[in-house]
């Protein structure tokens, strides 16, 4: 009996290791026991690495693995298993092929989706999952391969490639000769600045007087027109006006009285006229009679011989003469 217990028992053992080396080869081989996973498809146009078993990555997650590698004619069939039968991704989404590490290392299937919540996801695996939406189950993506550092190797040696057939160094040498030139000349510019900012001082200096002359002018200008405003304002006042308004009545009754008095004047100057006219013409009808005049020459010739009896031809012919006046 106890023989017979101790056979079973390693029996027992040997199955459980066998089912066990058995079940981790199934899990090995990517199976996934009761699990509730869905696929989804990725066409790359080059895998870089991509096999069977490769880490599906979702925000940093694993979230499933790649379950196949297929090369087509134009591109690489990828046949990815999410895991999570819950796992809503929000399009659009987009799959990349990325590397572990910058050095390289083992690929993986990178899975990016909006960054835009869904409002009522619905699960992938349902008949009303909307692709236009979500991810769903048995959609097919168009995936990319991120660069590595065999591509940036590469890249870099073709660009020397083309520096060497452009004689780059050559056109940095010759760029460096115009870079040269060029400061040379700004050089010379900012001499010639300089030179055009002195002459420029002095010409302020120069018209600095002429400067406070316009100052003062436009000082004067503001007095005068203060002045101006201030005489515009006075005559806007209702008793100026009123006292312009009598300065002109009394200016209009002074001339009034002035025409008058001019013409007074005028009358007594015509009438002293026509009696200045009326004794000229008496004069001149006396001197024109005869007798008149016979009278007159008479009595001129009296008033001669007169004289010349009484003081003598002598004293009449020299009157400073001091000789005393005879006596009659």
């Amino acid at each position: 009996m106890r023989r017979s217990f101790r056979e079973a028992a390693v029996g027992l053992s040997v199955l459980a290791a066998l089912a066990i080396a058995v079940g981790l080869w199934l899990r090995l081989r990517g199976h996934r026991f009761a699990s509730a996973a869905w696929p989804v498809a990725v066409h790359l146009d080059d895998a870089a690495g991509l096999v069977s078993r490769s880490t599906v990555y979702y925000r940093g997650v694993d979230v499933g693995m790649v379950r196949s590698v297929t090369p087509e004619p134009g591109f690489v069939v990828v046949q990815a298993e999410i895991s999570d039968p819950a796992l809503a991704i929000p399009q659009p989404v987009t799959a990349q092929v990325g590397s572990g590490s910058v050095l390289g290392g083992t690929a993986q299937l990178v899975l990016t989706g909006s960054s835009n919540p869904l409002p009522a996801p619905a699960s992938p695996t349902a008949d009303d999952c909307s692709s236009a939406r979500q991810l769903c189950a048995g959609d097919v993506l168009q995936g990319t391969r991120s660069p590595t550092l065999g591509d940036v190797t590469a890249s870099a040696a073709a660009l020397l490639d083309q520096a060497v057939v452009l004689d780059l160094l050559g056109a940095l040498d010759q760029a460096a000769e115009g870079l040269i030139q060029a400061s040379n000349s700004f050089t010379t510019a900012a001499d010639n600045t300089s030179v055009l900012m002195e002459s420029l001082q002095d010409l302020a200096q120069q018209l600095s007087p002429s400067v406070n002359q316009i100052n003062t002018a436009a000082v004067n200008l503001n007095t005068m027109t203060s002045h101006l405003a201030n005489a515009a304002a006075e005559l806007d006042r209702p008793e100026t006006i009123a006292q312009f308004r009598q300065v002109m009545a009394n200016v209009a009754s002074a001339t009034d009285q002035l025409n008058t008095k001019a013409g007074v004047i005028l009358a007594n100057v015509e009438g002293f006229t026509a009696n200045l006219d009326r004794i000229g013409s008496d004069i001149v009808g006396i001197t024109s009679d005869p007798a008149v005049a016979n009278g007159l020459r008479n009595m001129t010739v009296g008033l001669g011989l007169l004289f010349e009896e009484l003081y003598g031809p002598e004293r009449l012919a020299d009157p400073e003469s001091e000789e005393e006046i005879p006596q009659p």
